[in-house]
């Protein structure tokens, strides 16, 4: 009688936890949106090379920032650009001047450019020299770098001069010592005495 209580009990509770059934949802229409305008985009203005010139402003010094940054990947078009060209201003010195400190050019000329460079300098306006310094400041780095390596490698040279001429004197020597060993041997070998017919020595 208890479980059976109990069961009643429990199912009517249960009864009781159960949601109401829900009414059925009936789908609102949906307003279209409007289209927001869109924006027109205008093409971004190609910026305005600037020609490279002996001056001082901002833009000018970009030029020349980016010409040698440019002329890094193709610095063999860009000499015989140079070479063919018949107008040799300052401009054409100042780019003549960027490709010879380029590490490619010949040591000799890279440092007759370093020597001769304090004059052009003088003349260029405050930026523009400061800008070519670092150029000419890693030129000096990289010529003291190969005269190092000069020095070197002239300095092995030498040594391995000296490495040969010692190793064919010590073949020499060794031959001599080689020769007085063997005299020495036949000096301390016992003399053999020599007998006469009577067996008598």
């Amino acid at each position: 009688m208890k479980t059976s209580l109990l069961l009643a009990s429990l199912l009517l509770l249960t009864g009781c936890q159960l949601p109401p059934p829900s009414e059925p949802v009936t789908p609102q229409p949906v307003e279209p949106l409007e289209a927001e305008p869109q924006p027109v985009q205008l093409p971004e203005p190609e910026p305005v090379a600037t020609p490279l010139a002996i001056s001082d402003d901002a833009a000018t010094l970009q030029a020349w920032v980016n010409y040698r940054a440019s002329m890094l990947n193709r610095i063999n078009e860009e000499r015989e650009l140079l070479n063919a060209s018949t107008e040799q201003d300052e401009v054409w010195q100042l780019k003549r001047t960027i490709l010879q400190l380029h590490p490619d050019t010949p040591y000799l000329t890279r440092l007759r450019l370093q020597m001769q460079s304090a004059d052009q300098l003088a003349t260029l306006p405050a930026p523009l020299a400061a800008l070519l310094s670092w150029d000419l400041a890693f030129n000096q780095k990289l010529l003291e770098a190969e005269s190092a390596v000069s020095a070197l490698t002239r300095l092995n040279a030498q040594q391995h001069d000296n490495v040969e001429r010692l190793q064919k004197i010590n073949k020499e020597l060794q031959k001599k010592i080689d020769a007085l060993t063997q005299i020495e041997a036949q000096l301390n070998q016992p003399a053999v005495v020599q007998e006469d017919n009577n067996g008598q020595p």
